[in-house]
């Protein structure tokens, strides 16, 4: 759960069930990068990970602030 909190993720819920847990979470997409990858890793192996969207909200000032600072740098170079 660490992980996920660490990306920006909400945890909803757990579910234990016949010796597993299902972490019920909300995370931005863009979080989400590589995570198969790195769910693999925290588990051995064992963990994967289903995707649903969910509905959209507003970034974080920070984060917007750098997609717009990105954006303004792709269109310089573009012209």
């Amino acid at each position: 759960m660490g992980d996920l909190t660490s990306r920006r993720g909400k945890v909803q819920g757990m579910d234990p069930l016949g010796g597993r847990t299902t972490i019920h979470a909300m995370v931005p997409e863009a979080e989400l990068y590589r995570y198969a990858a790195t769910l693999r890793s925290i588990t051995q192996g064992r963990g994967h990970h289903e995707r649903k969207v969910a509905g959209y909200e507003p970034a974080p000032p920070d984060v917007a602030k750098k997609v717009a600072k990105e954006r303004a740098a792709a269109a310089a170079e573009a012209h």
